[in-house]
């Protein structure tokens, strides 16, 4: 072959590989992108590795409850109640310790009276020569203050607990160095025989415990 035509034909061999090379170049270019997400499409392909939370575990409102539901309130069931202690407070030789009753149910419900008090002593036996005495609350107030008691008014015989309501309650006692050792109170709610214990470490005195009746907290100690 004349070396010109040679030339010629080297060249437009050259030019077809190229051409063929960069066809094929665009056609991976278009693969990649046809296997990506638009910006409008990523919500509904989201990263399977990415955490998520199951449409049963999505935190949602409970309702409140109802002035009916309230109103027709039935008593306090005594696995749906805790007790705590809230507050403590103290004068001289008095001490005293807030305690109460939260309705951890989904409903409300009537709880209301005196509780019922025992102590243990560090050994974990009954202490029975201690008597329980019932006071008021406002008696209590007057006694930490050493001021004159106002008047209570008429003790509600029930107290309603909506969901995640307290009623609280206060017991009194005389502490001395010499005095009965006390390790835990058990506390049974009024209408029920479940009892829960409190660990609260104290000397008691003068043979009595003063608790007071239930009221919804007010934070008045």
């Amino acid at each position: 072959m004349p070396r010109p035509l040679l030339i010629l034909a080297v060249a437009a061999g050259l030019g077809l590989i190229l051409s063929t090379g960069c066809a094929g170049s665009r056609s991976g270019v278009r693969g990649v992108a046809s296997s990506s997400l638009a910006p409008d499409d990523v919500a509904q392909h989201p990263n399977p590795n990415a955490p998520y939370m199951l449409p049963g575990s999505t935190p949602r409102l409970i309702p409140r409850a109802t002035a009916l539901e309230a109103r027709d309130a039935g008593p306090c069931d005594p696995d749906v109640l805790s007790v705590d202690e809230i507050a403590g407070n103290s004068n001289g030789s008095l001490r005293s310790v807030k305690l109460a009753f939260m309705n951890r149910g989904a409903t409300p419900c009537r709880l209301g009276g005196y509780p019922r008090i025992a102590l243990l002593g560090p050994d974990g036996q009954s202490i029975g020569s201690i008597a329980m005495e019932k006071v008021s609350s406002a008696e209590v107030i007057a006694e930490l203050s050493k001021g004159q008691p106002e008047s209570p008014g008429a003790a509600s015989p029930s107290v309603t607990l909506l969901p995640h309501a307290v009623a609280a309650f206060q017991v009194v006692w005389t502490s001395g160095a010499t005095c009965s050792a006390v390790s835990r109170i058990l506390v049974t709610a009024p209408g029920t025989e479940q009892t829960f214990a409190i660990v609260q470490p104290m000397k008691i005195c003068a043979g009595r415990i003063q608790v007071t009746e239930l009221r919804l907290d007010e934070g008045d100690v």
